[in-house]
């Protein structure tokens, strides 16, 4: 913990270190990206209204009414895609209560990445703030959405777009200032020549 306390340059990282380091941010960007599909694929776009459809559920628009018979509520034939069914209470929750435990563990790894790099502190502490608060309020926006109302689903498309643009530099500072220069060989210069 030492090298957090007093920055330790990317730069000097042992190779195995960079590989390792460097398979965890690709691993997370693409689980960013898979992310961002998710949502697309979910909701359909980036509006509110899409969000508030998917944790409450289509309204049926109403059919007219026959002359004879019961008349039935059905969707509207030009509608694009299905009815959707409002997530339960329960299912909502579960998703936050996982989504609680391991989204703020994965923060903590890259945000100690982070701040190994060279950006000045304020500049870091700024970026990781606004990162933590956005990422919180993606994490609550469900809940916010199923129990307040659909006036609320503008959070999640907003916190999505807020969450990955604090996610981006947190992954990408760390990868530039890993690799852009090569370690030295520790075999052909010495053993002095090794990183520390």
């Amino acid at each position: 913990m030492r090298q957090f306390a007093r920055p330790f340059p990317l730069e000097r990282l042992s190779l195995e270190a960079r590989v390792l380091y460097t398979a965890f941010l690709v691993f997370l960007a693409a689980g960013l990206g898979s992310a961002v599909w998710l949502y697309a694929s979910s909701f359909g776009g980036l509006g509110g209204e899409a969000a508030s459809a998917y944790y409450l559920g289509d309204a049926p628009t109403e059919a007219p009414a026959a002359a004879d018979g019961p008349a039935l509520d059905l969707p509207d034939e030009g509608a694009a895609g299905s009815l959707r069914l409002a997530q339960s209470p329960r299912q909502v929750m579960e998703t936050f209560h996982f989504h609680l435990f391991t989204v703020p563990v994965v923060l903590l790894i890259v945000g100690h990445l982070f701040m190994l790099t060279s950006l000045g502190m304020r500049t870091k502490a700024a970026i990781i703030a606004a990162t933590s608060i956005s990422t919180f309020v993606h994490l609550v926006a469900p809940l916010a959405i199923r129990f307040g109302g659909e006036s609320l689903g503008w959070l999640m498309p907003a916190s999505v777009i807020a969450a990955s643009l604090g996610w981006l530099p947190l992954i990408a500072v760390p990868l530039w200032e890993m690799w852009r220069r090569l370690p030295a060989r520790a075999d052909a210069k010495g053993p002095e020549a090794a990183p520390r």
